[in-house]
């Protein structure tokens, strides 16, 4: 079962199989918003058997140090970031937009700085925790951005895509991206998953159809930008 936390700007998601699972922290502040929704679920935070961050930026990561302290619980991420966690700090935020580079001083807040249990490289697999599932990297917003992939066609995507805060169900560009081209990549390998729904960090859920769907506006952008250079 997944389960969505919000936070006050982005989401963290709770895997419920044999173990408990969270995936992301939230952003500094979240943690009693976390802690709330565990007990509701009826998961005590000791009982969490692992903490997955999908990138290190602060608002997946900003309550990854204290999570695991109340948890004991091990945190895992990919190697890409960490720096990131080591510093507490967002490093480069690469506006993609005029609305991004205005929205920017009021995200890029520090947090917390830690030292990863568990780094790895290429995915790993959650058969380990009970869930059906494995870890897929996906750089580009960072460089060690993952998307955690279940066999129910279901992904939670970090900040691969964003969610539409006024469209259900639509996917948008990232407010943020270091390297566009990777990202793109990312989510073709994500499209390449069949997936039925997809789960970003911030904003709600779309459904996997809209990978592809925002894979044609690129290629379709790309085309009008050549014709215009013609």
């Amino acid at each position: 079962m997944l389960i969505r936390i919000k936070g006050a700007i982005s989401n963290c998601y709770l895997l419920l199989g044999d173990k408990p699972v969270l995936v992301d922290t939230g952003a500094p502040g979240d943690l009693r918003r976390i802690l709330a929704a565990l007990k509701h679920h009826g998961v005590k935070v000791e009982q969490l058997a692992l903490i997955l961050l999908t990138h290190g930026h602060s608002s997946s990561a900003g309550c990854a140090a204290e999570l695991r302290r109340l948890s004991k619980a091990q945190v895992a991420m990919h190697a890409g970031d960490l720096e990131l966690v080591r510093h507490g700090r967002n490093g480069v935020l690469a506006a993609q937009s005029n609305f991004g580079r205005l929205l920017r001083p009021f995200v890029d807040e520090p947090f917390e700085a830690f030292e990863p249990d568990l780094v790895f490289n290429e995915g790993i697999s959650l058969e380990p925790y009970g869930l059906r599932g494995h870890v897929l990297p996906t750089p580009g917003h960072t460089p060690g951005s993952i998307s955690v992939v279940l066999a129910s066609g279901e992904a939670i995507i970090g900040d691969v895509l964003r969610g539409s805060l006024l469209w259900p169900n639509q996917a948008r560009p990232h407010y943020y991206c270091n390297d566009p081209e990777q990202n793109h990549r990312s989510i073709v390998r994500l499209a390449r998953e069949g997936l039925l729904r997809c789960y970003p960090g911030h904003f709600g859920s779309f459904p996997g159809s809209q990978l592809g769907r925002h894979l044609d506006l690129i290629n379709d952008e790309a085309l009008e930008f050549s014709g215009e250079r013609a």
